[in-house]
């Protein structure tokens, strides 16, 4: 066997643990994501609210989040 052979062979055996790993990745990801949501699925339920006042509630925060749009405060001067 050639040094080209055994590293075409360790080179497949590399191809697929990284395949192997990505996957792990993929998985530990949606897991994340999973635990997240369950977690703010959580904290909502333990908010006494309506779905009305939990929906303005959520675009109240929203709102402060964006940027202030430009040009509105110079167009008065």
């Amino acid at each position: 066997m050639t040094k080209i052979d055994k590293l075409k062979i360790e080179l497949e055996r590399a191809k697929k643990k990284s395949s192997e790993w990505q996957a792990r990745v993929r998985d530990i990801e949606k897991q994340i994501t999973d635990c997240e949501n369950t977690e703010i699925l959580q904290t909502v339920r333990s908010i006494a609210a309506s779905p009305e006042e939990l929906r303005g509630l959520l675009d109240m925060l929203r709102a402060s989040k964006e940027p202030p749009q430009a040009g509105l405060d110079n167009n008065n001067n």
